[in-house]
């Protein structure tokens, strides 16, 4: 990334004199983060900053879009960890049927 980020105070600062530049600086960071990533991850990161901005679009404050944000995050986790818990099951079953095929030779 080439832009600095500005510490918390000059953020808070900006926010309340001029909440709009804030904005876009923020949009702006993330499409330099965006562009800065490998090419080959850039098309999921575009469909992830667009469904981002989409549930953001319908926070009424920057607090409900915190909560939009946490509760995506949340259930990305939550995704990620069953899809987790049902590979290892797969591979246990697999290293299981492995053992037992050794076994019986």
């Amino acid at each position: 990334m080439n832009v600095a980020m500005p510490d918390f105070d000059m953020l808070v600062t900006l926010h309340r004199q001029d909440p709009e530049a804030l904005e876009t600086f923020r949009r702006h960071l993330l499409r330099e983060a965006v562009e800065s990533a490998p090419l080959e991850h850039r098309p999921s990161l575009e469909r992830l900053l667009e469904r981002i901005e989409t549930a953001r679009s319908s926070a009424q404050s920057p607090t409900d879009a915190a909560v939009i944000a946490f509760r995506m995050m949340r259930d990305s986790m939550n995704l990620l960890h069953e899809t987790w818990d049902r590979a290892m099951y797969e591979v246990a079953g697999l290293q299981t049927t492995l053992l037992i095929d050794r076994m019986r030779r």
